[in-house]
């Protein structure tokens, strides 16, 4: 419960209740009868905010996983290696994997789209995919890459220094910093002000409503300048992963496997039944044909 806490942070938040009685001082829970403020490096705090922020991206990223998601509640599991990366070319859900004819010797494991699964094929016509033709449409895909390598990293070294070239400057990240630290400010004043001075109520919550809309404002600006710059960091890192798989090898694989098919692979797209999409972790789509040479 620690790391879920905001005032183990530093933060406080004022006015959980209310005096309800003025002349008993009775108190109550405050559900919305009046406004509640939250004030930032109130106190010292017990964990360090940007530990305490990435608990809660860590949090979220596990729920993700879970298949906490609206809309998608699929649930992940590392136990197959096309778990969670296989999509409908037709509807766009994820495929789930099907073992077929389990109680005899002609069993088969497939992946089908979970749209047809729930809703029939009315709802998505997608065919169920062979596991083994996934296994062996990654195989050929990588083995084309193998054998153009040199073209396929100049291409994807290029691609990638552009974008990182399209960073942040880190002077807009300063400026945006200083007018979060700037409104917070303004913010404790305000609100010290009305404790202590019992301002208008309706000139109180304009100006605080004008403050913190700005202040909400810059953080989210701020906080998409962070993603911009995790992603392009995270998008270099694995395209390093991907040089090291590649230039790792010595030879053409001659079967799946599976480590190097989670280190490149980010998601497949099934179009049709020998017609898949593999989407590398660097972005870059490869078409493969099974059964087409």
């Amino acid at each position: 419960m620690t790391q879920a806490n905001a005032k183990y942070h530093g933060a406080a938040l004022l006015q959980k209740t209310i005096t309800v009685n003025f002349l008993t001082h009775k108190r109550t829970p405050n559900k919305g009868q009046s406004p509640k403020y939250m004030i930032d490096e109130n106190h010292l705090p017990i964990i360090d905010k940007e530990i305490f922020d990435k608990v809660q991206d860590e949090k979220e990223r596990r729920a993700l996983l879970r298949g906490d998601l609206v809309g998608n509640r699929h649930k992940y599991s590392s136990k197959y290696p096309f778990s969670a990366k296989v999509f409908c070319g037709n509807c766009g859900n994820i495929f789930k994997r099907r073992q077929w004819n389990s109680t005899n010797s002609a069993k088969k494991v497939v992946w089908q789209c979970k749209t047809y699964i729930m809703d029939g094929k009315d709802a998505c016509g997608a065919k169920a995919v062979d596991e083994k033709g996934l296994k062996d449409g990654f195989v050929r895909m990588f083995n084309r890459i193998y054998e153009k390598r040199q073209s396929f990293i100049k291409t994807m070294t290029a691609n990638i220094e552009m974008i990182i070239l399209q960073r942040p400057d880190i002077g807009e990240t300063e400026a945006l910093d200083k007018r979060i630290e700037e409104l917070k400010n303004e913010l404790k004043r305000l609100i010290r002000f009305q404790v202590n001075n019992n301002v208008d109520p309706e000139v109180y919550n304009e100006e605080y409503k004008s403050i913190s809309g700005e202040l909400e404002e810059v953080r989210k600006k701020r906080l998409e300048l962070d993603k911009v710059i995790e992603s392009k960091d995270g998008l270099k890192q694995r395209f390093d992963e991907i040089l090291e798989t590649i230039n790792g090898r010595d030879s053409l694989l001659e079967a799946f496997d599976e480590e190097i098919f989670n280190a490149l692979v980010e998601k497949i797209e099934i179009l049709t039944l020998a017609h898949f999409v593999f989407e590398i972790k660097s972005g870059v789509r490869v078409e493969e044909k099974v059964g087409i040479n």
